[in-house]
This record gives C-alpha cells, sequence and structure tokens, in this order.
C-alpha cells in the first residue's frame, strides 16, 4: 500500500505508549501516511471495556516522582508499573482524531488473529471501513511477490510453484522470507519450490498419522 500510493509508513505498538502519547503521535505524522498497528487484539488488556470501565471508577491518585525515578501515589503507596496504560477510549479518541484532522490522507491498518476479540465499538464504520481477510499465499498473490521482489512475471519454476501453493498451506510471511534471502530471482525462486516441497512433504506424514489414529 505504502508503495503504491507512495505515502510514509508508521509502526506503532500500543503496548509502550499511553494514552497522552498517542495525542503526541497525532500531531506528529506527517500527511500522506500509513500507521500500522499490529496485533491489536493482544496489545494490551486496557483496551477491552470492562477494563476501562474500572478505571473510569476507581478514585483518581496523583503520582509523584522521586530523584531515582521511582513513583509513588498521593496516598504513599507505589504506583503500579503497568506495560502499557492506554485505554480503550484513549485509543477510540486518537483514532477519530486521526479522521479529524485529515481523514484522506492518512490511513490505519489494524491486523489481528482473532477479529471476534475486538471491541464492537472498535470495529464500526468510521473506524475500521474495511475488513481484509489475509489468508493462505495463493498463486495471485505470490505473483504480486515475485514482481514486487524481482520484477519477474514469468519463470520457469512458476508452473511448479503454483502446483505447490495450490496444495501446500503457507502464508505470504513465509513465501516473503524465501524470497527475500537473496537478490538472486533463480535462486530464491529454487529456494521457495524447495520450501513448498518439503512443507507438503510434512503436511502428508501428518496426515497419515491422523488416519492412523
Amino acid at each position: 500500500m505504502a508503495n503504491h500510493l507512495r505515502y510514509n509508513i508508521y509502526d506503532l505498538d500500543l503496548s509502550h505508549v499511553q494514552n497522552t502519547t498517542l495525542q503526541w503521535l497525532l500531531l506528529t505524522m506527517s500527511d500522506k501516511s500509513i500507521l500500522v498497528i499490529e496485533d491489536i487484539d493482544c496489545c494490551c488488556d486496557a483496551m477491552l471495556r470492562e477494563v476501562d470501565s474500572k478505571e473510569r471508577k476507581t478514585p483518581a491518585r496523583t503520582c509523584k516522582e522521586d530523584g531515582g525515578g521511582s513513583s509513588e501515589t498521593s496516598d504513599g503507596t507505589p504506583s503500579p508499573k503497568l506495560k502499557s496504560e492506554i485505554t480503550l477510549s484513549g485509543l477510540l479518541n486518537f483514532i477519530d482524531g486521526l479522521w479529524s484532522t485529515s481523514g484522506e490522507e492518512r490511513l490505519i491498518v489494524f491486523t489481528t488473529n482473532y477479529k471476534d476479540r475486538l471491541d464492537p465499538a472498535l470495529l464500526r464504520p468510521g473506524r475500521m471501513d474495511m475488513h481484509v481477510y489475509m489468508g493462505y499465499c495463493c498463486w495471485e498473490a505470490f505473483k504480486t511477490l515475485a514482481r514486487n521482489y524481482f520484477l519477474v512475471d514469468d519463470h520457469p519454476l512458476f508452473p511448479e510453484i503454483q502446483e505447490l501453493l495450490m496444495a501446500v498451506q503457507v502464508t505470504p510471511a513465509e513465501v516473503s522470507e524465501m524470497l527475500l534471502r537473496t537478490n538472486e530471482p533463480d535462486v530464491a525462486l529454487r529456494g521457495l519450490t524447495e520450501f513448498l516441497i518439503e512443507k507438503k512433504q510434512g503436511q502428508s506424514k501428518m496426515e497419515e498419522v491422523h488416519e492412523e489414529n
């Protein structure tokens, strides 16, 4: 997407940010950019609505830091060291702010393996307008990868690779990893072919074991 649109790309790890940090990131993002948030379902537990509501019900306590960098609350107890202090409401406000500033020039991409775990407020139109299922690598996806990496639209190994992709379950990430091991198209495609053959043999052995059981 970034290559096609000629956009800048940002990779955001929500496990290391706070609500206030999100607002700062929003202000510093350039126009014509793509923000990627991977594995949003497991970035931080605070994004769950139940946790967010519990935090709102908890009495506010001020924190202070001593010279050594440790912090404690106003009642003298140490403040908890949370992996992330982001909340669902903070994330939603960030997304809404992203669209209100320059929605046509900024894209946000979330990835997840468990869509059913996401809060409905995050999935609604206006926040996630398109839901794209990224399955196993198909023939068309492979051709796109080969063209992007090597400017190759045809190769003697293509028919064999096409047949193997129909028989083997392999992700685009696995295919990309094999192709990126070398700058030589012939070597890369041969390595991918051998990888797919090994994977097919492994699947066949597993199927035989299941049949025996």
